[in-house]
């Protein structure tokens, strides 16, 4: 028999601390929606495991720290070994990276206090339940944002209706994977698997972006306040932007709009899922070794010229990549600093821990390391034995983009340097590692 258990609550944090996702400094000045930290807890009688899924830009190496010391303590080893801790990368989510200040500190413990709490809810609210699951191609808010230009380079986010446009880098796979739990005969809890960006709001208020419009929408269609789970399908080069359209795409009216765009997908393919008729489950945990970037003499000699020469000029408003672009002088300024930066204090690659939850032989949740690239879920996902093979990207790591091998020399605001950014061949050995846990 499966017990299943679920559990959420608010890490909202207070007015003024910082936000996440962008290169400049953002104190929030109030809110739209809460941010959530939402808990699914399975248990067959022989393993505990499950999910944390945290409406925040991604995990940092010190909140995943400190919620292992929490877990390990309250809960033991064994469940936090089989927990996949994940962001689903609101950039409009606190920022628990560089905000040192007393009220980030503060905001900080509470983000961890709130997920010990939903996890300890979620392990006593543990009933009999089934699974249904299932997948449906249909992705059509998401695009691939690294373009071929007419001249041959790549460049990410090229601006609206640029006529040096050539094509995508790539295709991506338009995959939304879907979990549905039932207890008591209704739907109790949603776990949903799309690549998208959630950096559709901008700006300097609070909210879950379009995963929050998402929940919200699915809650009031089912009427029913259930957790309404996203996890972020691989998707460092996708987002919403279409630039084929001169229209604002940054806005919270284009959360509500995505969020709606996406519960409508989903609604609609509830009633072909498939009953999960095993409850076997496996957890299985490999450790890969992500090399970090070493610059050449070259790039080193480059960035150094860009700091002698490109004049330094304050930029007003957010600091977004279409700056990189753009050649804006402090974006020019910012990423060359950043490429010094890399060569002098970086170390020379950290571990990172792979985490496949596997349900009989049917379906797999698989955890992936920062920002990934389309590429490396499909590349897992056509290989995998399992019919659905879901990802939790941002998880269990503090490891930035991760690009494929390809994608270095061709430039790009994903691949700039940075200190203990990855280097090529990471993706590769991701893959390799997580087929193996499979």
């Amino acid at each position: 028999m499966l017990n299943i258990g679920y559990a959420q609550e608010i890490i909202t944090p207070p007015v003024g601390v910082g936000l996440a996702g962008y290169m400049n400094q953002r104190p929030n000045v109030g809110m739209y929606d809460d941010l959530m930290v939402k808990v699914v807890i399975f248990d067959n009688g022989k393993v505990r495991c499950g999910l944390a899924v945290f409406d925040l830009c991604d995990i940092s190496q010190e909140l995943f720290n400190a919620l292992e010391a929490r877990i390990v303590e309250k809960f033991g080893s064994e469940l936090h070994n089989n927990l996949i801790i994940c962001a689903n990368h609101t950039h409009t989510g606190q920022d628990l990276r560089f905000d040192h200040s007393e009220l980030g500190r503060y905001s900080f413990n509470q983000t961890v206090d709130s997920a010990i709490r939903a996890i300890e809810r979620a392990s006593m609210n543990l009933l009999p339940g089934e699974i249904e699951y299932g997948s449906v191609y249909n992705n059509p808010y998401g695009f691939v944002r690294r373009y071929w230009m007419k001249n041959g380079t790549i460049v990410t986010n090229p601006g609206w209706c640029n006529p040096d446009i050539d094509k995508p880098e790539s295709d991506f796979d338009r995959t939304i994977g879907i979990i549905r739990i039932i207890q008591n005969g209704k739907t109790a809890a949603l776990i949903c698997n799309i690549a998208q960006h959630g950096d559709t709001v901008g700006g300097s208020i609070v909210s879950a972006d379009w995963y929050g419009r998402f929940a919200q929408e699915i809650q009031h269609a089912l009427k029913a306040g259930m957790p309404v789970i996203v996890i972020d399908d691989a998707s460092g080069d996708i987002n919403h932007f279409d630039f084929h359209q001169k229209i604002d795409q940054t806005s919270y009216d284009e959360a509500v709009r995505i969020g709606r765009g996406y519960a409508a997908i989903v609604l609609n393919a509830l009633d072909g899922l498939e009953k999960l008729e095993e409850d076997e489950i496996t957890v299985k945990n490999s450790t890969v070794t992500i090399p970090h970037r070493k610059l050449t003499p070259e790039e080193v000699a480059e960035a150094q010229h860009i700091l002698d020469t490109v004049p330094d000029i304050p930029k007003e408003g957010d600091f977004e990549s279409q700056d990189l672009a753009n050649k804006v002088p402090a974006a020019l300024r910012f990423f060359a600093q950043r490429a010094l930066d890399c060569h002098t204090k970086s170390s020379p690659s950290h571990d990172c821990r792979l985490t496949a939850i596997e349900f009989g032989r049917t379906m797999a949740i698989v955890s992936l390391p920062g920002e990934p690239f389309n590429g490396i879920a499909r590349g897992i996902r056509e290989k995998s034995p399992f019919k659905h093979t879901f990802f939790a990207s941002l998880a269990q790591s503090d490891s930035d983009y991760v690009p494929m091998a390809e994608c270095f020399e061709r430039g790009g605001y994903e691949v700039q340097p940075g200190i203990d950014s990855i280097a090529p061949g990471a993706a590769e050995e991701i893959i390799r590692v997580s087929l193996e846990n499979l």
